[in-house]
């Protein structure tokens, strides 16, 4: 029987799960990355795993077509290259994909993270039974992934989907990109609790921001709604530009709840295009699995038969 192997490479964890040939996860591996210890460690690491999983696929008959693996930063899908990281140096014009196929006999492949979380959620997820879909990544930073017609759009250096270095405030705060006014510098986690800190004077993270808003906290429930407004805007571009059948909402900000996704949905028809006022938003239903289910469904989708 045919198994499959998908790999979430975060920024902190690493993810690893084997899969059947309809997809289901049947054995997985979680770690946190040794980001101290440089790219080549992490890369051990994630070898480590595979053999783990590639023993326990050899143990129940199965035989591993191929790993999909999904990356946390530029890459080339083509030739299976890292182009950059922003968390661990030594990654940049690494050919990962086949450095962690090597030795196993089997192809792998290599997206990064917002398009894995599209085909993740596409597949497997709030978006199985679309065709047309726009994927966000809210966490630290701000992706999008775009599937059209029932196909993962790339555009020219796959950077289709970028909405979160999309300008929607000219002359606004400093994005990690160099420039200034991005959506990403206005709406991700990163954002909140930096507008928290400026209303309030107290730093916390993210997650304890949502939490004190859906408690009733004023300048949290502020700073959030402001979140949200920002994001409506980014959102009803991308509808506007790709007019899909669904918006799926992934990241931590996926998991906010309705103290985000009320306001977000409420203002989201003042910045679409008439005709798409109806359009649904939602939030991921894998959550973090998104990128792990996603890394298999690249791996699935590359084996299939034309």
């Amino acid at each position: 029987m045919t198994a499959y192997i998908g790999i979430d490479k975060g920024g902190t964890r690493h993810t690893l799960a084997l899969a059947d040939g309809a997809g289901t996860v049947m054995d997985r591996r979680q770690y946190a990355a040794a980001r101290a210890a440089g790219a080549q460690a992490e890369i051990a690491q994630l070898r480590a795993a595979l053999t783990e999983l590639f023993a326990v696929a050899a143990a129940r008959g199965l035989e591993v077509a191929g790993i999909g693996v999904s990356f946390g930063g530029p890459v080339d899908p083509a030739s299976g290259e890292v182009l950059m990281s922003h968390h661990v140096a030594g990654w940049e014009h690494l050919p990962l994909a086949r450095v962690l196929a090597e030795g196993f006999g089997v192809p792998a492949w290599l997206e990064n993270d917002a398009n894995v979380g599209a085909l993740g959620e596409w597949r497997f997820g709030a978006g199985r039974g679309c065709q047309d879909l726009f994927y966000i990544n809210v966490g630290t930073g701000i992706g999008g992934g775009v599937i059209a017609n029932g196909r993962l759009v790339h555009g020219v250096m796959n950077l289709a989907g970028e909405i979160g270095h999309m300008t929607v405030q000219p002359g606004g705060p400093l994005c990690t990109c160099g420039r200034h006014g991005c959506l990403e510098s206005l709406a991700s986690g990163s954002a909140i609790e930096r507008q928290y800190r400026e209303r309030s004077g107290t730093a916390r993270s993210g997650r304890e921001i949502l939490a004190l808003a859906a408690a009733g906290d004023p300048v949290a429930r502020e700073t959030v709604s402001a979140t949200a407004d920002w994001l409506a805007l980014g959102i009803g571009a991308a509808v506007s530009l790709f007019s899909p059948e669904l918006v799926v909402v992934g990241g931590g900000l996926g998991e906010a709840g309705p103290v985000l996704f009320e306001p977000l949905r409420r203002r989201l028809p003042d910045y679409v295009i008439p005709q798409r006022r109806e359009v649904r938003v939602v939030p991921a239903a894998l959550g973090y699995d998104a990128g792990v289910r996603g890394a298999i469904a690249l791996a699935m989708d590359h084996t299939a038969a034309p």
